[in-house]
């Protein structure tokens, strides 16, 4: 590792096109401000993601990309919270 590269590497290699793992990227950094409707399931998001923990869609860059958007959208939903 140089000195000059002191931050790490995004989760999405910056040296390939990976449009969904690059909107993942700035959806987890806030620099989106989405949030969950009122009328969307937070329990159907969180089974989302534990089906796809467990591989159930099988290895896939977008479904990867997906949980970590659908991660972020529930830190936020967790935040706002009472």
């Amino acid at each position: 590792m140089t000195d000059d590269d002191t931050d790490g590497v995004p989760d999405s290699d910056p040296r390939h096109i990976d449009p969904a793992g690059d909107l993942a990227d700035l959806v987890e950094s806030g620099e989106f401000d989405i949030e969950l409707e009122d009328d969307q399931d937070v329990d159907e998001l969180r089974e989302f993601i534990e089906r796809a923990e467990a591989r159930e869609f099988g290895a896939d860059p977008g479904v990867e990309a997906t949980v970590r958007i659908a991660r972020a959208l529930l830190e936020d939903a967790d935040d706002d919270s009472p």
